[in-house]
């Protein structure tokens, strides 16, 4: 009897070690899974970027007009692309001599302005000369120097932004209850006799309008006020119109 209780508690203890051995298997496959997966992760991700890095490269190529920018010289296309900037700077210097040209033999130097920024020639219009106060209807005289302004922007291919402003004094009529539609009217009505001369296409134009929030002088004295009733024709440059008007390259 004690012989095979002995051999049964032998069974036994073989059969717990036999248990142990199996659990560490267990242990150690898991591991390798997980391994495995986290190997598969990283390589998922790093097949991500490289996919995003491609489709930024095709992207700046495509900016460029080159086959390719990663690891070449740039190439011929960055050359034209600086010639046509300066090209447009050019012709943008141009027309703002013509158009001052124009404006010193109309004598309108006082209510007319041309200058240059960042984002192209602005033409400055004083309000009084193209309105009667609180109206945004275009005077006959006021249309005809507006024509004439078109014939020298037709020269350019550039798009042309026209902004209204008005001074701080608040308008409430039926027609026009703020400000903002006064000043959003009157850019309008600019643009409908631009759209109308021959060479200007209408898909170059468009409006702005600022109401009373970006005086030039203080609104504290006729003089200021008169300045600040204003209309701007901006003729843009290439890249700002393509931010502007949501023109592609």
């Amino acid at each position: 009897m004690n012989e095979i209780w002995e051999k049964e508690t032998e069974n036994e203890d073989g059969g717990n070690e036999n248990a142990g051995m199996m659990r560490w298997l267990i242990t150690y496959a898991d591991l390798i899974t997980l391994l495995l997966a986290f190997f598969i992760v990283l390589y998922a991700m790093n097949r991500t970027e490289q996919v995003k890095f491609s489709l930024v490269s095709q992207a700046l190529a495509n900016q460029f007009d080159s086959k390719s920018i990663i690891g070449k010289s740039p190439g011929p296309s960055i050359i034209n692309g600086l010639s046509g900037t300066h090209a447009e700077l050019a012709s943008l210097n141009r027309l703002e001599d013509e158009l001052q040209q124009k404006i010193n033999q109309a004598h309108l130097s006082q209510a007319v302005s041309v200058t240059s920024n960042e984002r192209g020639v602005e033409v400055s219009l004083n309000a009084s000369l193209l309105f009667a106060s609180g109206s945004a209807k275009v005077s006959p005289q006021a249309a005809s120097l507006l024509s004439q302004l078109g014939n020298i922007l037709k020269t350019v291919p550039n798009d042309i932004e026209v902004a209204g402003y008005t001074d701080s004094t608040p308008i409430r009529t039926a027609k026009y209850p703020s400000n903002w539609q006064l000043s959003a009217a009157r850019a309008a009505n600019v643009v409908y006799i631009l759209a109308h001369v021959p060479g200007i296409h209408p898909s170059r134009l468009s409006i702005a309008a600022f109401g009373h929030y970006h005086p030039i002088a203080s609104n504290q004295t006729p003089q200021g006020r008169q300045l600040n009733r204003r209309v701007n024709i901006l003729i843009l440059r290439s890249s700002v119109a393509q931010v502007a008007i949501g023109n592609g390259p």
